[in-house]
């Protein structure tokens, strides 16, 4: 893996200083904000206090209205209703807050159906739509997380007679399906604040409309507004496991949810803390969510069956719950092994076919490979190689793919450029599934390759660090760091804040510590020194010298332990300042003013 360029967000010194006093924070608190387009005292307000007033009415978001309507009209005719849900984390956790609150409203007849990765693939298919219509006897289908690409299914479930709800959120194509009811916060002509929702979010959104229904027509009843709030756990686990943009309300819907698992958990939830967690008294963090809990959901649809997790979600019982929790876990472990063997062939025959730098893209595919891991395994080859990425597990009648971009390529529409060679395709910006023939597989890579060369910008095509502000070690104290704590939960669309500092003496050569791969040391500038980790360091870091003049890119922290509190630093690049040309110039991408 190459090592990244520095690239520093504009600095304005007159801005920050108007906005630190104009905001009532430090000067550095406020270039973070500006740096994200929090520009007015207004907006950072809003952003500084996402609390749960600030979400938006679900009749706003289209389709929502209509949708609980009939919702509502199928509970009252006690038919029989069907939740179909995605296999990933944001359709499990969609389908146990439509289905826990539907039984709440009354529907007696209700069931789920999650589709089995192997088996079935991503998406809705015909086959389960006949089933569910048939030997399952139901009435009225509502997706959770997929559909928005359910062209032929969607007639299917007419001619069968089969209402039919979708919600999604995944990037809606050249024609909308035939459904009797689309909710979806990106419709056409649809002006919907948050475009951003992930699907459990929008099936959150859909049951709050159900709610007002039971209550005056405006607020929820009391029992039913109680079940939203601690149902919004899942809603952030969603958005943070999807990695949609945590902004605006995904903002709000993220820092509540957080405090809901932090204070009170859900039976499912709290077992699955107790297998994840390391220290018990960790900090729910997105981190904690996004590596520790989400995996482990995420294991039950790739390895086995994705049902078994909403299994776990919805249990009232410590003891069931923690059975469940300890088999995902179980499964967590396998899906590590595969990936670990996967991600090392994968490497091996990208490699084999050329230099993966030099290409537009980099696709690659083999019959042994778990369809349930192949896109972990496509993220972690765009971590070795910086470019778009398909991985292929490649059946004997399909080959399913899994890709995954780099930061500012719109993969989706890369894809669908080349969608002629597809069976099936869907999915966003970031991340998307693909199936077509296996014979079709090198013509389409080729196709797709020359297509990410033709779109690829040479930015987009650099590894960076995208550094938020250069400062000096003496501004990093206590009150500073709790204070840009306040721009948690961060996430896509609002990162950890990425700092530098220039000038800095390695006190000391680095100590490893933990299970060998990661290592502390101590850094000093002027009068200042701080303590530092670097986690899974490179080796290139054990080789460093103490007195070593060194710039570093670092995430600011605060270290608690034995009840004592400091800052700390975690290390995200070391540049040795011999680097610098002969004239003593700082390098061009360490050009930003110090705060």
């Amino acid at each position: 893996m190459s090592s990244p360029s520095w690239r520093y967000r504009p600095f304005d010194g007159t801005r920050i200083e108007e906005f630190a006093r104009a905001v009532g924070v430090a000067p550095l608190t406020a270039q973070l904000l500006i740096n994200r387009d929090v520009a007015t005292s207004e907006i950072a307000e809003a952003f500084l206090d996402p609390r749960m007033g600030r979400l938006h009415d679900p009749e706003t978001l289209p389709g929502a209205t209509e949708a609980a309507e009939r919702i509502v009209r199928a509970i009252a005719e006690d038919r029989k209703i069907v939740i179909y849900g995605d296999y990933d984390v944001d359709g499990v956790c969609g389908t146990t807050i439509l289905w826990e609150f539907l039984r709440l409203a009354g529907a007696k007849q209700l069931e789920y159906y999650i589709p089995h990765r192997v088996e079935e693939g991503y998406g809705v298919n015909p086959d389960a739509v006949a089933k569910i219509a048939g030997e399952m006897g139901a009435s009225l289908l509502i997706t959770v997380d997929c559909g928005i690409s359910a062209l032929a299914e969607a007639k299917l479930a007419r001619e069968l007679g089969l209402e039919l709800i979708i919600t999604d959120h995944h990037t809606i194509g050249d024609e909308l399906p035939a459904a009797d009811v689309v909710v979806h916060p990106r419709l056409p002509g649809s002006g919907y604040p948050c475009g951003d929702l992930c699907g459990a979010a929008v099936a959150f959104k859909l049951a709050w409309q159900i709610a007002k229904s039971f209550g005056d027509g405006k607020k929820a009843s009391p029992h039913m507004r109680n079940f939203l709030v601690e149902a919004l756990g899942l809603v952030a686990l969603a958005t943070i496991a999807d990695i949609v943009p945590i902004q605006g309300e995904n903002r709000v819907l993220v820092r509540q949810g957080l405090i809901n698992i932090a204070s009170k958990p859900s039976v499912g939830l709290r077992a699955l803390l107790d297998v994840s967690m390391k220290k018990a008294d960790a900090k729910i963090s997105t981190g904690v969510v996004g590596f520790g809990i989400a995996p482990r959901i995420n294991a039950a649809g790739r390895l086995e069956q994705a049902s078994v997790a909403v299994e776990l979600l919805t249990s009232r019982d410590p003891q069931d719950a923690r059975r469940l929790a300890q088999q995902l876990d179980s499964w967590n472990q396998k899906r590590r092994e595969v990936e670990r063997t996967t991600v090392d062939e994968a490497r091996k025959l990208a490699e084999e076919r050329g230099n993966p730098h030099a290409g537009g893209a980099v696709v690659v595919g083999a019959s042994q490979w778990h369809p349930g891991v192949i896109g972990i395994v496509a993220s972690r080859l765009v971590e070795s190689y910086h470019r778009p990425t398909i991985v292929f597990a490649v059946g004997d009648k399909l080959a399913q793919g899994s890709g995954r971009s780099v930061p500012g390529f719109n993969l989706y529409e890369a894809i669908k450029e080349c969608s002629s060679d597809l069976v099936a395709f869907g999915g966003h910006a970031a991340a998307a599934g693909v199936r077509l023939l296996p014979e079709r597989l090198e013509d389409f890579a080729a196709r797709f390759d020359a297509v990410c060369r033709a779109r690829l910008t040479a930015e987009q095509k650099q590894r960076m660090l995208l550094v938020d502000a250069e400062t000096r070690l003496d501004v990093l104290k206590l009150k500073v760091i709790e204070e840009l704590a306040r721009l948690e939960p961060h996430g896509m669309g609002n990162p950890r804040p990425l700092l530098s500092a220039t000038d800095v003496l390695l006190v000391a050569a680095p100590k490893v510590f933990g299970d060998g791969t990661h290592l502390r040391m101590r850094f000093q500038q002027g009068a200042t020194t701080l303590n530092a980790v670097a986690w899974n360091a490179p080796e290139k870091y054990r080789r460093l010298k103490a007195d070593s003049t060194c710039a570093i890119a670092f995430h600011a922290s605060i270290n608690e332990w034995n009840g004592y509190r400091e800052v700390q630093l975690e290390i995200k690049d070391i540049q040795l300042q011999e680097a610098r040309d002969d004239a003593g110039r700082e390098p061009e991408s360490a050009a930003a003013p110090a705060l």
